[in-house]
């Protein structure tokens, strides 16, 4: 029979009474194999462990224990160990401690000092936060560097100086001001030592079943914590595929027609033949650029590189680029072929109505007209006759079009 240490003891301990005070968080805990690890300065997750040291659990109290625990079982509850998608992971890290402790502390759970609580960042997914972080840190180097200030580098960064230990144990420095890491779901290939893993959808999946039965638990036992309904739907929002949504909707923007000439491959395997469909060619498109400061820079690259993507496919005849704020600032035209580039300019308000009234004084009908904004402006009164489509990284709604919402990306 396994020994417990009196760690792991306190840790069991602190999971029974989260079962009792908190059972949302409590029952959730248990899909968590508890690791010893000194290797990681506090605790940290990959949705399939919790690993832990000895010497960090000893310096809270039973109260504090049970929120730090919570605080963990929050990450791979909100899909944060798999939602990284390459960014930053020091600033991933903090982006995912401030979307979730607002809602420990709303609960009534002890914390330690220090950890990451900012109310403004209440209710958002943690990756609109990790976008208004990154944009915060921009402005504050831009700002320092104008000033002269630069810092001499050559510094080891606090995530690359990580400590000994096991090869098969995680190197997880803390994060500053924070409690604990969420680490990146371990591979199928690359399985935690004595056990199996599945995929990382199934994962997901997985986590979101346990989800929707720990809430049943908490509201038979009518201790829902406040706020998690919110904070459940942030990332429900964040995990909605904006690529794919932009495709399909542009997609559908392209006249088209069906032709018995070229069936329609996908049922002609099972001895069903259907018409095919057959695409026009794509005239001129228009892509619009919200230069009000509202778009950052990974969201601009990212939206760039799908739409060339998806023009590489289309091959317009031209491509307009216009890009404004209270007016349009600048016109770049593309032909067909030339990848496009995006470069903002300008800076000031939000006016959509000029881009139209351009397109209106150029004799342009667009096949398609594309904004990349976050939707606070003002619009024109009425709305065109061509398809536009809004890629939204902000939480307004739009008057008339489809919108796409990228502020998870």
């Amino acid at each position: 029979m396994r020994h417990e240490t009196p760690t792991a003891l306190r840790i069991q301990k602190a999971r029974t009474s989260l079962i009792l005070d908190h059972p949302f968080f409590g029952s959730l805990l248990f899909r968590l194999k508890g690791r010893e690890c000194r290797s990681v300065q506090t605790m940290a997750t990959d949705g399939v462990s919790l690993f832990y040291n000895p010497d960090f659990v000893e310096t809270l109290n039973a109260a504090t224990l049970a929120g730090t625990l919570a605080h963990e079982v929050m990450h791979p509850a909100l899909h944060h160990h798999v939602r990284r998608s390459g960014r930053d992971p020091k600033l991933w890290n903090q982006a995912c401690d401030y979307a979730i402790n607002p809602l420990l502390v709303d609960a009534g759970l002890s914390l330690p000092d220090g950890v990451l609580i900012d109310y403004r960042f209440r209710g958002m997914s943690a990756e609109q936060i990790y976008n208004l972080l990154e944009s915060e840190s921009e402005t504050e180097q831009d700002s320092s560097h104008e000033g002269g200030d630069d810092e001499p580098g050559g510094e080891e960064s606090k995530d690359e100086a990580s400590g000994g230990g096991d090869s098969n144990e995680p190197s997880a420095p803390v994060t500053e001001g924070g409690i604990g890491q969420v680490l990146d779901a371990p591979q199928p290939d690359a399985p935690p030592p004595d056990e199996e893993t599945s995929t990382i959808e199934e994962q997901a999946r997985e986590w979101d079943v346990a989800v929707n039965q720990a809430t049943t638990v908490a509201r038979q036992a009518g201790k829902v914590p406040a706020g998690l309904h919110r904070t459940l739907e942030g990332a429900a929002e964040a995990s909605v595929d904006w690529r794919e949504m932009l495709r399909r909707l542009w997609s559908d923007t392209i006249p088209a027609d069906y032709s018995w000439m070229r069936p329609n491959r996908r049922h002609v395997w099972a001895g069903v033949y259907l018409p095919g469909v057959i695409r026009e060619g794509v005239g001129e498109v228009v892509i619009a650029v919200d230069c009000s400061g509202s778009v950052n820079a990974r969201q601009l690259r990212l939206f760039e590189a799908e739409v060339r993507s998806i023009l590489e496919g289309q091959r317009p005849e031209r491509v307009h680029v216009l890009y404004f704020d209270s007016e349009v600032q600048k016109v770049e035209t593309y032909e067909a072929g030339q990848p496009v580039h995006l470069n903002p300019v300008g800076g000031g308000g939000t006016e959509f109505g000029p881009c139209f009234d351009w397109l209106d004084e150029h004799g342009i009908l667009p096949q398609t007209l594309v904004f990349l904004t976050d939707l606070y402006g003002s619009f024109p009164p009425s709305a065109p006759t061509y398809p536009v489509l809004w890629a939204s990284t902000g939480s307004q709604k739009a008057p008339f079009g489809a919108v796409i919402p990228m502020q998870a990306a």
